[in-house]
This record gives structure tokens, C-alpha cells and sequence, in this order.
């Protein structure tokens, strides 16, 4: 029996697959696409999977997006999703109207969108609204997906979706939308790194002020928790910290104060401004996975995330999963350091830069 996660090579962004159930009958969940590159990579991969349950793009921006953008012009559909779940401009809109009030590439939300249609793939089907929302009634609780693994939304709010449409709209309107235009986004990062100085201090870093990331695209993140055969999987995405914590906040009052998540996959790649101190108080949480390569358009994961884990929970060993060997990331290698703060670092072997498959 399984149920992993396995981040793929996206340079500074997502493509993840989730598998759980026997070995001759796999379940798979395929979350976002990583940079344009990615699709080559993962073609074959994703290709060749049976029993997609789920496909879905969290957001519209580049690093998450980009990758669609090559698979739609596929001549055929490259793989078959029962369900696909992405919210585009129509749904902002939907959500706008039910009464509530970072280069990112609406351009490339649009072609994915042609594409889905292209594909007759079933786009948020589930969702009466045909949003993929917190808001929306199918979303109240834990949806069940197949071979008893159910699934909670944890993001995006309608309040988070329409706030996206006006920079949605201004984006589009001057990118235009050529259907011929080159696969590649922009992603024009020479591949070099910031300098980090010296060991982390992390209790300093534990320290820094929480500044909330103001992304409006980020905020329309989808995000969600994973549960099978009594192990929790966390898939943030993007979102917003404060988004997540009020949705999970009855979840956890109902568990004793705490959600029990057995493995995290760190929101917006470790960035400081996504996930809280409040948050890392309100789940019981050992296990935290970071997919980027920490180049340095982000310089991902931040120290003062991972200062916030490690303090949050001195006493107890801790793993900390890097699907790179990258500078952001090594500096967590530090044998004294993990010592101190009983905590453990994985990398991909050398043959693998990018790929890193974690049980759950």
C-alpha cells in the first residue's frame, strides 16, 4: 500500500503527483506544471498513468502554469483526468458575483483554458458554481475522491478570487492572447544564486516580524489536505496563511486545538510571507517538503520559514524535504545545527536534481 508525494523539476516552481492504494491499481493527483521546460520532463511520466483522479493548476502564475501551456498544443489529450479542477477568469467573475467583494501569466491561464476545452476535459464539474471555492456548498466538508481517500479545500475563498480579476484583466489586456505564441514563459533567470551568509540563526530568524504576502494571485491559490488510510497530506500551493488558518481553524478546535497533518508540502516554495507562526501552532506537524530551486529571482525557501518550523517544535525530530541541493536549501545540511534542532535534511540523489519522492 501507498501514499506519496513526488515533486518533479520545476526550476523555482510546482509540479507535484500524488499516488496512494495497491501497486497494481494506483490512484494519481497531478498538482500544476512547474515552468514551460517541465512538460518535456513529465510527458512521458504523466502519459502513462492510469487512474487520474485529479488534475488541477493552483494558480496562474508562471511557475506553476507555464508547463500547461506546451501540453495544450498536444494534438490529443496527453492523459485522461477524471476531474480538472483551475479557475480561470470566468470563475473570478462567478465569484465576484455571488456577493463577494508577482509576474503572474493570465495569458497563459487562458491558452490552459482553450486547452481544457480542446481536450473535453471536465472542469470543475463538482462545483455547482463550476468554482473551485471554499464558498461553494460542495466544498463544506471533506469531499471524497476514490478508494477512500477524501480531500478538504482549504483555499481559495471567493473573497481571494475576485480580488484577482481587476490585475487579471489588466494583465491580459496587455499581453494579448496570440494562439501561436512561443511555448516558454518568461522566466529569464540566469541560473545564478543570491550569496547566504554563514550558519542560520534561528532563533533570530524565528523572531523576524510575519509580513503577509499581497499576491491577489497567490490568494486564488488552490490548496487542500489529502487524507488515506489515516495519513494527512497538505498541499498549499500558493495560498495565503490567513486563508488557510481560518478554513482549518474549526478542523483543528475539533481535534483538540491541533491538526494532525503528517506531511506539509510548504506553501509558495517556503516563501516568508505564506505561512505563519500561527500556522505552524495550529497543526501537528512533523514532516515539511519545499519544491524550488531556490534561484534567485525568490531566493526560496526563506531561513525565517524554516526558522519558524524548527522553533515551533524544538523537542521533537523533524524532516525537512528539498526536492533541489540548491544553496537556500544546503545551508540546511549544517550537522551541528540539525543536531541542535533535531532535524534531519533529504535531497534527491545526484542523478536526480529535481525529483524526490516522499512516503507519507
Amino acid at each position: 500500500m501507498t501514499f506519496q508525494l513526488t515533486m518533479y523539476p520545476a526550476t523555482d516552481g510546482d509540479c507535484l503527483l500524488v499516488r496512494w492504494g495497491k501497486q497494481d491499481a494506483y490512484h494519481h493527483i497531478i498538482v500544476d506544471l512547474g515552468r514551460g521546460a517541465t512538460w518535456k520532463t513529465v510527458k512521458p511520466i504523466f502519459g502513462a498513468l492510469k487512474n487520474i483522479e485529479l488534475f488541477t493548476i493552483s494558480h496562474v502564475d508562471s511557475d506553476h502554469v507555464a508547463g500547461a501551456v506546451p501540453m495544450v498544443r498536444e494534438a490529443k489529450a496527453p492523459f485522461d483526468p477524471l476531474r480538472v479542477w483551475f479557475n480561470a477568469r470566468q470563475q473570478l467573475e462567478r465569484a465576484q458575483l455571488r456577493g463577494k467583494i508577482e509576474p503572474f501569466s493570465p495569458a497563459e491561464g487562458e491558452k490552459l483554458s482553450r486547452g481544457i476545452q480542446k481536450f473535453r476535459w471536465p472542469r470543475n464539474e463538482m462545483f455547482g458554481s463550476k468554482v473551485v471555492s471554499t464558498d461553494s456548498p460542495e466544498a463544506k466538508g471533506w469531499i471524497e475522491i476514490a478508494d477512500g481517500l477524501r480531500l478538504l479545500l482549504l483555499s481559495p475563498d471567493d473573497t481571494s478570487l475576485a480580488a484577482l480579476l481587476p490585475t487579471w484583466d489588466a494583465e491580459l489586456k496587455k499581453a494579448g492572447i496570440r494562439p501561436f505564441d512561443p511555448d516558454e514563459d518568461d522566466f529569464d533567470d540566469d541560473g545564478k544564486f543570491e550569496p547566504l551568509a554563514g550558519i542560520p540563526d534561528v532563533l533570530d530568524l524565528a523572531k523576524t516580524a510575519f509580513e503577509p504576502d499581497p499576491s491577489a494571485s497567490n490568494g486564488s491559490s488552490i490548496a487542500f489536505v489529502l487524507e488515506w488510510d489515516g495519513k494527512r497530506l497538505m498541499l498549499t500551493g500558493d495560498s495565503h496563511s490567513d486563508v488557510i488558518e481560518k478554513r482549518l481553524r474549526p478542523f483543528a478546535e475539533a481535534e483538540g486545538g491541533k491538526f494532525k497533518v503528517d506531511l506539509l508540502k510548504v506553501a509558495h516554495h517556503g516563501s516568508h510571507g505564506n505561512t505563519s507562526k500561527a500556522l505552524f501552532e495550529m497543526i501537528d506537524c512533523q514532516r515539511f517538503a519545499f519544491s524550488t530551486d531556490g534561484s534567485r529571482r525568490h531566493g526560496h525557501p526563506h531561513q525565517e520559514t524554516i526558522a519558524r518550523i524548527l522553533s515551533n517544535d524544538p523537542d521533537r525530530v523533524k524532516a525537512l524535504y528539498f526536492n533541489y541541493d540548491g544553496p537556500h536549501s544546503k545551508v540546511w545540511k549544517n550537522q551541528l545545527l540539525a543536531n541542535k534542532w533535531k532535524y534531519k535534511a533529504v535531497f534527491p540523489g545526484a542523478n536526480e536534481p529535481g525529483t524526490l519522492s516522499v512516503d507519507v
